[in-house]
């Protein structure tokens, strides 16, 4: 239902769980910890080392999944699984999260800047692949130029009904506050609930699993940051006005009537893309679905 995963982070109280790079970025020459999948180490433009990983073969397919996503991760394995035996599926750590490292100050600016290194280590035509926040920072790029031929994006939790010309910040500060009072429980179950949607009950349930509530709150200090990234919630029509591929905004009719309102909201935004409701789908699809998704989509013809 959460959709995040279910890695062990060590607590150092309990509601701290820094990241695995808190302590200091990791340098481009060094190797990340067993069991992270990390295939090699492409350096933005600066100077933060982030980790990557690739499976399979055939046309090149970078994939961003939610905010607790992360080389390992159940949902991420999941989704590699089901693309590896027809593209070459790339995933990385976004700065601040799992292996890769971080610089300060962060800004949306430097994690466009991050996802263009990513591509620009690809060789060939490279496509995209977002799902709920990682939608929005595809997005981003797409608007930036970033050379995408096409992208595929899955709701993303946007709100249709906030200001489209708005760029709320509020919430983003609310939850930087609860990180630097030590607060990182309170910041995890507001993100999960103001932002994903989660229900009180589902969120209490979490809590319950320690392994998995340790994992949510090592990326307690980030959350901040995706809310900044999707534009304060709102959907970002000037954003998206720059987008100059052909995108797929696909969503489910089995999750909240919200974030499909967001998708076709999104869909009507971005000139040129279509949107479409996935039959049995909430808002972590099947993997199998997302394959489909992109097999049909690749069969649109990409921008040069």
């Amino acid at each position: 239902m959460l959709g995040v995963p279910t890695r062990t982070v060590p607590p150092t109280g309990p509601d701290a769980a820094p990241s695995p790079t808190s302590e200091g970025p990791m340098h481009a020459d060094q190797h990340a910890p067993p069991g992270d999948h990390v295939d090699r180490i492409v350096v933005s433009a600066d100077g933060t080392p982030l980790a990557v990983a690739e499976a399979g073969s055939g046309p090149a397919l970078v994939v961003l999944g939610g905010a607790f996503d992360h080389h390992g991760t159940p949902a991420v394995d999941r989704v590699v699984a089901a693309l590896r035996d027809g593209y070459r599926v790339v995933t990385y750590d976004r700065r601040g999260r799992g292996a890769s490292g971080d610089t300060a100050p962060w800004s949306v600016e430097r994690e466009v800047e991050d996802l263009a290194a990513v591509v620009a280590s690809i060789d060939g035509p490279v496509d995209a692949v977002g799902s709920c926040v990682g939608a929005g920072v595809v997005l981003r790029g797409l608007a930036a130029g970033v050379p995408f031929g096409r992208a595929v994006l899955w709701e993303p939790p946007y709100r249709a009904t906030v200001d489209p010309q708005g760029d709320d910040v509020l919430f983003a500060d609310f939850l930087d506050g609860h990180v630097a009072a030590g607060r990182r429980a309170q910041a995890v179950r507001a993100f999960l609930a103001q932002v994903l949607g989660v229900p009180i009950p589902f969120i209490t349930a979490a809590r319950l699993k320690p392994g998995l509530w340790r994992s949510l709150l090592a990326d307690a200090h980030v959350l901040s940051r995706d809310v900044r990234v999707l534009n304060g919630l709102s959907v970002p029509e000037r954003v998206a006005a720059s987008v100059g591929v052909p995108v797929l905004v696909a969503s489910g009719d089995g999750g909240p009537e919200w974030m499909r309102r967001a998708s076709v909201a999104l869909a009507d935004a971005v000139p040129g893309s279509r949107h479409l409701v996935v039959p049995g789908q909430g808002h972590v699809p099947d993997p199998r679905v997302l394959r489909q998704l992109v097999d049909r989509f690749s069969e649109v013809p990409a921008t040069e």
